[in-house]
C-alpha cells in the first residue's frame, strides 16, 4: 500500500460534511473535512456538488483561506507546478445537475497546511463555494528521545506521525541510511557517530529526518578582522545536531578548569576589555550527547597604557656617573619608546632603556618617554634628574689656582735675581773705566754668583746661538747673612730657611725656557753677607 492509497484510505473513514449554498438547488459535500500527509508525499482533496439544472458551468476553482479573496491556485506562486484538478462530465436529471471534482497537490511543504475550498461559476453570472472546506494537515515523521532511568549510557528512539493512531507499528529504522529493523522503538547509544531515522512502510521514500549527537563545533566571530579594546565582538558557536544542541560558553584559565560558563549560541562583549583576552571553549549538547569546540583565542588590541619610568641608579646624581632610564607600559601589541627632554625635543634614543655616559650638570632637568603601537599612544609622566657637582672639581680648581700663585712668585724672584745681576755687571763695568763720580758705591758685602750655566759662555755668544725652548725645572737660592735682629728687606718674597751662622737661604722652583746647550739643572747660589 503506498503513501497515496493509505492517506485516501485513512480519510475514506472521515464523516462527510454538507455544504450547502442556501437553496436545496445548490449543494457541496467533501468526503473528509481533514486530512493529514507526510511532508513530501502526493495528496488528493475530492469533492461533491449539485447545482440547478438550466446552469452551464463556466469556471470551477480551488482555493484556500491564505488570502482575503479567493485566489485560483493554479494562479498562486506557492502551488506553481503542483496542483491538477479533476471535473469530470457532469450529469443533470429532472430539476438538478451533479457532479465530482478532485485537487491532486504534490511534494507537499509544512507551509500547504490550510483549508482549501471548491468554487464554481455558472453563465448566469452565480460563484458558488463549498463551505466549510477541508483542513490539510503537513507534518513529519519524528524520531522521540526517551531517556529511561535505568540505562544512563543509552536512549530509546520512537518513531512518531500525527498520521498515524496511536501504536501504530509499521515503521521501518535505518542507521546511517542502512535498513536494521521494523518497530515502533529501537536504542541509540549516547555519543554515537552514527544517524538514525525511521519511516513509514510503504513510504520507505520518505524517511524522517536523523537524529543524531552534536558534531564538533565551530566558532567565528564578527566583526571579522582585529579584535581592538571597546569594540562590539560577538562570538557564534555552530555544531550539526538533532535534537538542535544547547550550548555553553566557557573561558579557559592556563592551569585551572573553565571559568565562569555562559548559556546561549552567542557570546557578547559589548565593548570587549583587555581582560577578555584568553582561550575559549564551545560545548555543544543534546539528549544523544556532547561534543567541545577547540579552543578558540580572543587577541584583544589596545594602546599603551601609561608608562611608568625608573632611574638606575637610584638616589643622588652625581656628575660624571652613567645613569639609565628605564620605560615601561602594558600594551598589545607591544610598544616602541622614544624618550624626550622637556623643552629639548627628541633625544633621538629609541628603546625601552636610555642610558647616559658621564652626565653633566647640564644634562640635568625633565625627561619622558613615549609609547606607541598601532592602536595609538601614550606619554610617561615628567622624570626629573638632578645633577650635582663632585668634590673632585673643587680639588681642581684649587689646585689650578695654587699653581698660578707659584708660577707667579718664581717669576717674580727670576726677575728679582736678574735685575741683581744686571746691577752688580753695572758696577764691575764703572769700576773699569767709568767716572768715579758716576760709579756705584759697593754693596756693603760681596755677592757671589754661581751660576754654571751662564758662567760657560759669555752673554754675546748666548744671545748668538740658536735657543730650543725645554721645560726643566731649575732651582736658584740665595743664601744671606745677617744679625738675627737685621730685617728682611721690604717686597722681598721667598721662603728663608734658618742656618747655624745666621745664614738664610732662600729656595725657589721655577720652570724656566732654555738653551738646548744649557745642562739640565741649573744652580745659582748668591751669598750675600
Amino acid at each position: 500500500m503506498n503513501l497515496r492509497t493509505a492517506a485516501t484510505g485513512f480519510v475514506a473513514f472521515l464523516l462527510s460534511v454538507p455544504a450547502l449554498q442556501g437553496n436545496d438547488d445548490w449543494a457541496f459535500t467533501y468526503p473528509s473535512s481533514n486530512i493529514c500527509a507526510l511532508r513530501g508525499s502526493t495528496v488528493e482533496i475530492r469533492c461533491n456538488y449539485k447545482y440547478p439544472k438550466g446552469h452551464a458551468v463556466e469556471k470551477i476553482q480551488w482555493f484556500t483561506n491564505k488570502h482575503d479573496e479567493p485566489v485560483d491556485l493554479k494562479d498562486d506562486t506557492d502551488y506553481t507546478g503542483r496542483v491538477e484538478y479533476s471535473f469530470p462530465e457532469h450529469r443533470c436529471r429532472y430539476y438538478s445537475c451533479t457532479g465530482t471534482c478532485t485537487l491532486r497537490i504534490r511534494g507537499l511543504t509544512l507551509s500547504d497546511s490550510a483549508e482549501y475550498k471548491f468554487r464554481i461559476t455558472t453563465n448566469h453570472g452565480g460563484a458558488y463555494s463549498g463551505l466549510p472546506g477541508v483542513k490539510l494537515s503537513v507534518t513529519d515523521l519524528q524520531v522521540k528521545v526517551v531517556i529511561p532511568p535505568s540505562s544512563p549510557n543509552r536512549v530509546q528512539l520512537e518513531c512518531h506521525s500525527m498520521c498515524h493512531p496511536a501504536g501504530y507499528d509499521g515503521y521501518i529504522w535505518y542507521r546511517d541510511g542502512t535498513q536494521r529493523h521494523q518497530g515502533r522503538f529501537t536504542w541509540f547509544n549516547i555519543n554515537s557517530e552514527y544517524r538514525t531515522s525511521c519511516a513509514v512502510q510503504g513510504s520507505e521514500h520518505l524517511p524522517s529526518p536523523s537524529v543524531y549527537a552534536p558534531e564538533t563545533p565551530s566558532v567565528g566571530w564578527t566583526p571579522p578582522g582585529v579584535i581592538k579594546e571597546g569594540s562590539s565582538v560577538n562570538l557564534t558557536c555552530t555544531s550539526e545536531a538533532n535534537p538542535v544542541a544547547k550550548y555553553t560558553w566557557s573561558k579557559v584559565t592556563t592551569g585551572h578548569p573553565p571559568g565562569h560558563s555562559v548559556q546561549g549560541q552567542q557570546l557578547s562583549f559589548h565593548p570587549i576589555q583587555s581582560s577578555d583576552s584568553g582561550q575559549y571553549l564551545c560545548t555543544a549538547e543534546n539528549e544523544l550527547g556532547t561534543e567541545t569546540s577547540s579552543s578558540f583565542s580572543i587577541d584583544v588590541k589596545y594602546a599603551p597604557k601609561t608608562p611608568s619610568v625608573s632611574v638606575r641608579p637610584p638616589g643622588e646624581i652625581k656628575e660624571g656617573g652613567s645613569v639609565t632610564l628605564s620605560c615601561s607600559s602594558d600594551a598589545n601589541p607591544a610598544a616602541d619608546y622614544t624618550w624626550f627632554r622637556e623643552h629639548g625635543g627628541s633625544v633621538e634614543e629609541l628603546g625601552e632603556n636610555y642610558t647616559i655616559s658621564n652626565i653633566t650638570t647640564e644634562l640635568g632637568g625633565n625627561y619622558y618617554c613615549e609609547a606607541r603601537n598601532a592602536v595609538g599612544l601614550q606619554n610617561s609622566t615628567l622624570m626629573f634628574l638632578n645633577v650635582t657637582a663632585t668634590s673632585s672639581s673643587s680639588v681642581t680648581t684649587i689646585t689650578v689656582v695654587r699653581g698660578t700663585v707659584a708660577v707667579l712668585l718664581a717669576t717674580i724672584l727670576l726677575l728679582i735675581f736678574l735685575w741683581m745681576r744686571r746691577k752688580t755687571a753695572s758696577r764691575k763695568a764703572g769700576g773699569q773705566g767709568g767716572r768715579p763720580d758716576t760709579r756705584e758705591e759697593s754693596p756693603p758685602c760681596p755677592v757671589y754668583d754661581n751660576v754654571s750655566a751662564l758662567t760657560n759662555r759669555s752673554a754675546s755668544a748666548a744671545q748668538r746661538e740658536p735657543i730650543e725652548e725645554q721645560d726643566d725645572p731649575h732651582y736658584a737660592s740665595i743664601h744671606i747673612s745677617r744679625s738675627k735682629n737685621q730685617e728682611v728687606p721690604r717686597g722681598f718674597a721667598g721662603a728663608l730657611v734658618e742656618s747655624d751662622h745666621t745664614e738664610q737661604v732662600l729656595y725657589s722652583a721655577i720652570n724656566l725656557k732654555r738653551p738646548k746647550a744649557v745642562p739640565d739643572k741649573l744652580m745659582s747660589d748668591t751669598t750675600i753677607k
